[in-house]
C-alpha cells in the first residue's frame, strides 16, 4: 500500500479517505469522499511490489489505466460498475468508482452458505448482461468470480473490477504476460493463456456452481492441485441447480466450442416447465377463481376505459386506467403510459413503462428505448432494446444497431444488421429496410424489402413497390 493511503489522506487533492472496503491481489479498495462533488466513491489504489524493475512497474501503471478504459467504455450499464476518474499520485494510479452499498457475492456466501436457485437465477441474468454488453464493446473480463460481483443493497447486481480485462484492440503488455486471475474459477484456456469470451462464460459457470451448492468446484489446497483440476478434473454434478443445472454445465464445458453463445444461456435460463403452484401461498395463481375474477375485473375496466377514450372522455379513461393499473396488471399500466405519453406526461408516463416493463410487458421495454433515444440517453436506449431482445423480439436488434450507428459502434451496428437478415423475421427485415433506405442504402433496402414481401408481409411489398422505377 502506498505510504500516503491511509484514512484521512486526500488524494489528488479532491477525494479524502474514509475507511478501506476490501483488497485483492491487485489493489486496495477504499471508502472515500469527492470532496469537489460531495458524493462518496470507491477509489481503488493499484498495489505495485516494493522490489520491481521499472519495466514492471510501467507494466502495472499501464494495466491500471487500460482496467479504467475498459471499464469506462461500459459506465453506462446497469449491470456494471462505472469508472468516474483515473488519477496517478506520484507513482501510485487510483481508479475512482461508484460506491456501491451492499457486499460481494462472496462475502454473501461465505457469511450465509449457498443462495436458492430463483436468486442464482437473477444474478446469472445480470451478468449475463454485463458480459454481453462487455463482449460487444470488445472486452473480455478473464477473472469473473464472486469476488468481482456486487449485490447492491437495492437488488442490483453488478460486475466490478476489469484489472484483468482486455479489449481487443491491446496490444501492450502482451510480449511478457502473466497469468493473472483467481485460478479456480480460470477456464482451462485461460491457464493455456487465452483470454476469450467464451472463458469468461466458463468462469460464470464455476461461479453459479459456487452460488447454488456454497463449494467451488475446482477448490484444492494447492495452486498447482486446482490449475490440475480445472485443466483435468470434471465438477461434481450439482445437486440444489434446480433449472439452472442445464446452463451450469454447459458453461462449465472444457471445450470452449461447446459452450453456449450468451443469447443461447438467456435461454437457457428459463425453467422448461413453468414451476408447480406452492401450497398455501399467500398470492394466487392463475387457477384460482380469485385470479379469474381479478382478470377479468381488469378486462372489464380497459373495455370501459377504451370506450370512454372512444368518446374522448379522457379523464374517465384516465380514472379506470389507474384502477386496473393498481392491480399489477402490466397491460393496464402500459396503456395509462401510453394515455398520459399523449397528454404530455412524460415523467409520470415513464415510470408507469418502466414498471409495466419491469413486469414483463416488451412493448413498454421498446417504448422506453424509443422515449431514451428522443432524450438523448443512447445508452439506457441500449440498455431497453437489449431487454426487448431478450425477450425473443428480433425487431429490437434494428433499433439497437441504430443507437450503435449513432455511438460511431458501426461494426457492432453492421453484426446485428447481419443478424436480423440472417433470422428472416418479416417484420424486422421491413424495419431493417426502412432503416438503410433512410441511409440511402437503397439496394441492401430492396434486398430485405424482398425477403419481408416474399414471407407474405404486406407493408413490405408496399414499401418494395416505392421503390421500384414505373
Amino acid at each position: 500500500m502506498s505510504e500516503l493511503g491511509r484514512p484521512g489522506w486526500v488524494l489528488a487533492d479532491r477525494y479524502r479517505l474514509i475507511e478501506k472496503l476490501g483488497s485483492g491481489g491487485f489493489g486496495t479498495v477504499w471508502k472515500a469522499r469527492d470532496q469537489l462533488l460531495r458524493v462518496d466513491v470507491a477509489v481503488k489504489e493499484v498495489l505495485l511490489p516494493q522490489a520491481e524493475s521499472s519495466t514492471e512497474h510501467a507494466e502495472r501503471v499501464a494495466r491500471a489505466e487500460r482496467e479504467a478504459r475498459n471499464a469506462a467504455r461500459l459506465r453506462d450499464h446497469p449491470n456494471i460498475v462505472g469508472v468516474l476518474d483515473v488519477v496517478t499520485d506520484g507513482v501510485t494510479p487510483w481508479i475512482v468508482m461508484r460506491l456501491v452499498a451492499g457486499r460481494s457475492l462472496k462475502q454473501r456466501l461465505d457469511s450465509d452458505g449457498p443462495m436458492t436457485v430463483a436468486d442464482a437465477t437473477t444474478i446469472a441474468t445480470a451478468l449475463l448482461r454485463a458480459l454481453r454488453a462487455a463482449h460487444e464493446a470488445g472486452v473480455v473480463h478473464r477473472d469473473v468470480k464472486p469476488a468481482d460481483i456486487m449485490l447492491a443493497t437495492d437488488r442490483e447486481v453488478l460486475l466490478t473490477d476489469f484489472g484483468t480485462a482486455r479489449h481487443h484492440s491491446d496490444h501492450t503488455l502482451t510480449a511478457k504476460e502473466t497469468i493473472i486471475g483467481s485460478f479456480e474459477y480460470m477456464a482451462p484456456e485461460r491457464i493455456d493463456g487465452e483470454g476469450t469470451p467464451a472463458g469468461d462464460l466458463y468462469s460464470l459457470g464455476v461461479t453459479l456452481y459456487h452460488t447454488v451448492e456454497g463449494v467451488s468446484p475446482f477448490h484444492r489446497d494447492t495452486i498447482h492441485g486446482t490449475m490440475k483440476a480445472v485443466m483435468f478434473e470434471a465438477a461434481p454434478p450439482p445437486a440444489r441447480a434446480g433449472h439452472l443445472i442445464r446452463l451450469i454445465t454447459r458453461l462449465m464445458d472444457k471445450q470452449p466450442e461447446l459452450r453456449p453463445s450468451i443469447p443461447e444461456a438467456l435461454t437457457l435460463l428459463a425453467p422448461r416447465t413453468p414451476p408447480a403452484p406452492k401450497p398455501k401461498a399467500p398470492v394466487e395463481n392463475s387457477q384460482t377463481p380469485g385470479a379469474g375474477r381479478r382478470r377479468g375485473e381488469v378486462g372489464r375496466l380497459l373495455a370501459r376505459a377504451r370506450d370512454h377514450q372512444k368518446r374522448g372522455d379522457i379523464g374517465e379513461a384516465e380514472r379506470l386506467l389507474r384502477q386496473a393499473a393498481a392491480m399489477n396488471d402490466a397491460l393496464a399500466m402500459s396503456f395509462l403510459a401510453r394515455l398520459l405519453e399523449n397528454r404530455g406526461a412524460r415523467t409520470e408516463s415513464e415510470r408507469w413503462y418502466r414498471q409495466a416493463a419491469e413486469s414483463g410487458e416488451t412493448l413498454s421495454m421498446l417504448t422506453l428505448g424509443h422515449m431514451c433515444v428522443k432524450s438523448g440517453d443512447l445508452g439506457q436506449a441500449a440498455y431497453w432494446y437489449r431487454r426487448y431482445v431478450d425477450h425473443g423480439h428480433i425487431l429490437g436488434k434494428v433499433h439497437l444497431a441504430t443507437v450503435h450507428e449513432a455511438q460511431g459502434e458501426t461494426d457492432r451496428a453492421e453484426r446485428l444488421y447481419r443478424e436480423v437478415e440472417q433470422d428472416g423475421d418479416m417484420v424486422a427485415l421491413k424495419a431493417l429496410g426502412d432503416q438503410w433506405k433512410s441511409a440511402g442504402r437503397t439496394d441492401a433496402a430492396k434486398r430485405v424489402y424482398l425477403k419481408s414481401a416474399r414471407a407474405g408481409y404486406a407493408p413490405a411489398k408496399a414499401a418494395l413497390e416505392s421503390l421500384t422505377p414505373r
